[in-house]
């Protein structure tokens, strides 16, 4: 049979005190005794009484706690970001509640909606893929919610955000490939996450026009099923690497990608150079020795974290900035150039 849970006012009626004594006694109130407050908690502790922070936190209007939304948790760049995240609201006395939209805008805003009704303080979020109207942020930041934009960004809300420069850091990767005389490069670039490939296909392009003879092919992919996407990247690798020589280089522009792709290349027994985005802790033991573009996750965790304690502090009022955070690109274990 399972205990009956211990309230205030048992204690209270306990230890012949009022709620509120017993109340500002586990609340290390300066106005309660030190010998009161002793005797309070110690009954409390042997009570297995627990403080519910969040009605508590309601009651005085922060929760010290902030929410996050994240598309997926799938891969070692988001890991690396909700370590950042951690660490800095460990050091300001926040937790963080996390949220998957999985990439659907509906869940997306579902995922909002319930972090808003728990109580959060602000809110960290990486808009989904098809994103495409953020309307109903402004409207929560308009109640009064401090919000904070990271990895996918938009024009669409004033606040502080956070990203990757991912022009400069394909356009550092396509310098690399000219580098080494590769002048003829199949791009691999995601059909979902239009903006932030884009933007790397566009970089990587725009180094590569530097040289009039080079020659790029750009592959779409779906990246939403890990299984068709190696399918899809087999049957391109094998057109364009097989039956005809039209490229000899790959340039990858998503984790998900560098990795399929280095997987796919193995098991076909293809060898060609290859540069891509990728913060795998394994990245340097994938087979072909791929260069990486590591971009800074964690870093973008611990200072959109700091931006957002800032807009709580403020009551949401701030001069907004964007931030570009630059990548490190990564051949045969040396860094060999920071994109900026």
């Amino acid at each position: 049979m399972s205990m009956k849970k211990i309230t205030l006012r048992q204690i209270a009626e306990d230890l012949n005190l009022s709620i509120s004594t017993v109340s500002r006694a586990l609340s290390d109130n300066y106005q309660i005794s030190a010998e009161t407050k002793k005797r309070v908690v110690n009954y409390a502790a042997e009570k297995h009484f627990t403080v519910n922070r969040f009605a508590k936190g309601l009651k005085e209007g922060r929760t010290n706690t902030i929410g996050v939304v994240i598309c997926s948790i799938d891969n070692a760049f988001i890991t690396q970001l909700l370590n950042g995240i951690h660490d800095y609201c460990n050091t300001v006395g926040y937790q963080f509640m996390m949220m998957q939209s999985r990439g659907c805008f509906k869940t997306e805003q579902n995922c909002v909606r319930q972090l808003a009704d728990y109580g959060i303080d602000g809110l960290l979020i990486s808009p989904s893929f098809n994103s495409t109207d953020l309307s109903y942020l402004s409207v929560l930041q308009n109640q009064g919610m401090p919000i904070v934009l990271f990895d996918r960004i938009s024009e669409q809300l004033k606040t502080h955000q956070v990203a990757v420069d991912n022009f400069n850091g394909a356009y550092a990767a396509g310098n690399e490939m000219l580098e080494r005389g590769l002048k003829s490069v199949l791009i691999i670039g995601c059909k979902q996450d239009v903006l932030l490939s884009s933007q790397r296909v566009n970089g990587f392009l725009v180094a590569m026009q530097s040289d009039l003879s080079h020659h790029c092919i750009v592959e779409e992919c779906d990246a939403s099923d890990p299984k068709l996407l190696e399918e899809y990247l087999r049957t391109i690798f094998l057109a364009n690497l097989v039956l005809e020589k039209k490229v000899d280089a790959i340039f990858t522009t998503t984790d998900s990608f560098t990795t399929a792709a280095v997987k796919v290349l193995h098991r076909l027994g293809i060898k060609i150079p290859l540069v891509g985005f990728c913060n795998s802790d394994l990245a340097e033991v994938l087979p072909g020795s791929p260069t990486i573009i590591r971009q800074p996750a964690y870093q973008m965790g611990e200072l959109a974290s700091k931006q957002l304690m800032a807009l709580i502090k403020r009551g949401g009022k701030d001069d907004f900035e964007t931030i570009y955070l630059p990548t490190i690109l990564i051949a045969d274990d040396v860094e060999v150039q920071e994109a900026v």
